[in-house]
């Protein structure tokens, strides 16, 4: 396993759930050649020891796409988080990354995260399909959310690109708003680093079928 190779966030799959760890590769079959020696020869692993050993082998040369929990998460839902069918490492690496970070900034109310990675013809669409555009009218929609709704989470369990479009399973938390706990759907559109369109859909199959899920 040399640097030469590590291009690119690599996929764990281990018996249905996806593990995104610290180690780049540049194609899929030399991860999935890394992934077949390591589970011969070191493992089987539980999350606890795959974080640990990476933690320990890259410590500071590279870092988490997702936090400890996320990567939990991923474990314990037995989700797919991305396949090989549809695995893209230059987007996984850019647009997922960056829509994963505009999404912590919505978890941790942050405004001025938020807005830095809007475009300035941002779009917010809802699950009721209306729209909402421009920069500065969605940091203030956000703001006005987040006072009305400060325990509001959004909590990924798979994300996949579609078409350049990548797109989010998963639920929201909210105790304040029934309309606003329980199984959702996301889409992000990307542009130059910065989210250009964010949408929220509820999870039914019609739904699904328009996102290719």
């Amino acid at each position: 396993m040399s640097k030469e190779t590590q291009v690119a966030h690599i996929i764990y799959l281990r018996s249905g759930p996806t593990i995104l760890s610290k180690v780049r590769y540049s194609n899929w079959h030399d991860i999935q050649d890394d992934y077949e020696d390591y589970m011969t020869s070191l493992g089987p692993w539980d999350v606890v020891g795959i974080l640990s050993y990476f933690e320990e082998e890259f410590k500071e040369e590279s870092s988490w796409l997702f936090s400890r929990e996320q990567i939990r998460n991923f474990m314990s839902s037995g989700e797919h988080l991305l396949t090989e069918d549809n695995l893209n490492l230059e987007d996984l690496q850019g647009k997922s990354a960056t829509t994963i970070q505009f999404n912590e900034y919505i978890n941790s109310l942050d405004i001025e995260g938020l807005t830095s990675l809007m475009t300035d013809d941002h779009t917010f669409i809802d699950s009721e399909n209306d729209v909402h555009e421009g920069k500065e009218m969605m940091s203030e929609g956000w703001r006005t959310f987040f006072e009305s709704y400060p325990d509001y989470r959004n909590i990924f369990k798979r994300v996949e690109m579609k078409d350049g479009v990548v797109v989010m399973v998963g639920h929201s938390i909210c105790s304040i708003e029934p309309l606003l706990d329980g199984p959702a759907l996301w889409s992000a559109k990307i542009r130059d680093g910065l989210v250009a369109e964010w949408r929220v859909y509820r999870d039914t199959d019609e739904n699904r079928a328009d996102l290719g899920i």
